[in-house]
């Protein structure tokens, strides 16, 4: 589950650039990093997606991706939309590759290549069955002595904010339920680490409304967000995000494939609640 970057103040005063850079899976401008070909037999996914705060149209991208038996791949693009970049101009790429088993994404790679006005926020993360080798994030965290210092041990186990757009599920039966939904998923994005606590709240139907518009099952769950390292736990944005009950993520079956896909993440912030939304989304 992609999130807004809360640390160093973004929910309560850079809530445009935190909805946009954050929750559209981090995304990044990446420069070189080429994917590797898809093959025939893969399931390919193609989605393009709106972004808003407090109903007002911010933002807007692509992100595609493919499952090939256990292994996957995921290319994500955004950029701020009307009146929007007035106030800030950004736009990014981000990808992210790995494998997947029965129980949790397994990423290999994570590269992402953001602009936005004069800043230049590039971050790489090499990963071993989701045990981070070699990382580097740039410009870096700023220094202060409450900061939770990131070790060693915070960064195994743990899945990068691209990987978070698809979950694994045991079997394609799963795809639908409480099953997608009581897990906590142990996020590292370079900087920070943290853990998203995802419950089950329901399950419905949404239909399209035009074409292209996905229609079928999705499983709506709550989230509860908890910092674990490289965070400021005095700071405003940090209680903020942590006693934040407006947030909640919905998925949905990818094809026949034994995993589920982001729909819809939805979050409340100071100047209104934000939501990323699928508009199109087509499985091939």
């Amino acid at each position: 589950m992609p999130i807004v970057r809360t640390c160093g103040g973004a929910v309560q005063t850079r809530s445009v650039r935190a909805g946009l850079l954050g929750a559209c899976f981090c995304a990044g401008l990446t420069g070189g990093v080429v994917l590797t070909p898809v093959l025939a037999d893969a399931t390919e996914i193609e989605a393009t997606f709106g972004i808003s705060i407090a109903g007002i149209p911010v933002g807007k991208g692509s992100a595609k991706a493919s499952v090939n038996g256990r292994k996957y791949e995921i290319d994500a693009f955004a950029k701020t939309s009307g009146v929007s970049k007035l106030f800030i101009d950004s736009k990014g790429r981000a990808i992210s590759k790995g494998r997947f088993n029965s129980k949790t994404m397994l990423p290999t790679m994570y590269a992402l290549n953001s602009k936005e006005d004069k800043i230049h926020n590039v971050v790489q993360i090499a990963m071993r069955s989701g045990n981070v080798s070699d990382f580097s994030a740039s410009p870096p965290v700023s220094k202060h002595k409450d900061r939770i210092p990131l070790k060693r041990v915070h960064t195994r186990g743990i899945i990068d904010p691209l990987s978070s757009l698809l979950m694994s599920v045991r079997s394609p039966k799963d795809r639908v339920g409480k099953t997608v939904c009581d897990r906590t998923i142990r996020m590292f994005d370079g900087r920070w680490r943290y853990n998203i606590e995802l419950y089950y709240k329901s399950t419905d139907t949404v239909k399209g409304s035009y074409h292209g518009a996905y229609s079928g099952p999705v499983t709506k769950c709550g989230a509860r967000f908890r910092f674990v390292a490289g965070h400021r736990p005095n700071k405003a944005s940090t209680k903020f995000m942590e006693s934040n009950k407006d947030l909640e993520a919905w998925f949905i079956p990818v094809a026949d494939e034994p995993v589920v896909a982001v729909y819809r993440i939805q979050m409340g912030t100071n100047i209104g609640r934000f939501v990323l939304q699928a508009r199109e989304i087509q499985f091939n």
